[in-house]
């Protein structure tokens, strides 16, 4: 039998945030692996939960940020190859991806490969990035009928779905949060934005005003607008 692929969320950057069940796994796994191997973000968070892990062997995934989907395409396509060569060896692997697998995750594209080539995943959900900061922040993202909109906020259907009821998360802003924080401005919706950036990690900088934020924002930056 082939080892199984583990597609794991380690939450959003605070190392007590990962699930029994993620380090459980984790421990259990002789084969890591990650966007950016032992580089990645994603593994430096397991490292603070679990120092044993520096002892495993780490695959180094290339996965660029880009929207070419050529690009994305090779890279996925690429990615895979590396996972199944290690499943096929009856290795089972730790596929590291931050906050949850099923939330704008490249997990989604390799687990999708990976089974189709026959082999077997399983996702372990972690603490998404935007429950993490709500609590940071004090609210609630949801009540009573109030919906709740999870955006991809450099992306031109963001626009639109703004002008949608409820509560709106907007993630993976950016290069584009200069443009992003200028259409919150233009449909009013201003003051009624707050801001985390790298949500429980050591550097985490929260704005309850974007009158506070600067015009430039880092990959972990994510916008609640209620």
């Amino acid at each position: 039998m082939a080892g199984i692929l583990y597609c794991i969320g380690v939450g959003p950057g605070d190392p007590e945030l990962l699930t029994r069940k993620a380090v459980r796994l984790i421990q259990s796994c002789p084969v890591a692996a990650a966007p950016g191997g032992t580089e990645s973000v994603a593994y430096q968070i397991v490292l603070q939960a679990v120092p044993e892990f520096s002892q495993k062997n780490c695959l180094d995934l290339h996965l660029p940020m880009t929207k070419d989907p050529v690009l994305l395409r090779e890279s996925h396509d690429r990615a895979a190859e590396q996972l199944l060569a290690v499943l096929e060896r009856k290795q089972d692997v730790a596929l590291l991806t931050l906050g949850d697998p099923s939330i704008y995750s490249t997990c989604m594209y390799l687990q999708e490969r990976v089974q189709n080539a026959g082999g077997s995943v399983q996702v372990v959900p972690g603490v998404p990035s935007f429950c993490a900061a709500a609590a940071v922040l004090g609210v609630s993202l949801t009540e009573a009928d109030q919906p709740l909109r999870i955006l991809p906020a450099s992306y031109p259907c963001t626009e639109s779905e703004l002008e949608c009821s409820g509560t709106k998360i907007l993630m993976k802003s950016g290069k584009q949060f200069a443009q992003v924080k200028q259409v919150l401005r233009d449909k009013g919706l201003w003051d009624r934005t707050m801001m985390v950036q790298n949500c429980g990690m050591k550097d985490e900088q929260v704005f309850t005003s974007l009158e506070d934020a600067g015009e430039q924002a880092g990959y972990f930056t994510l916008l609640i607008v209620k």
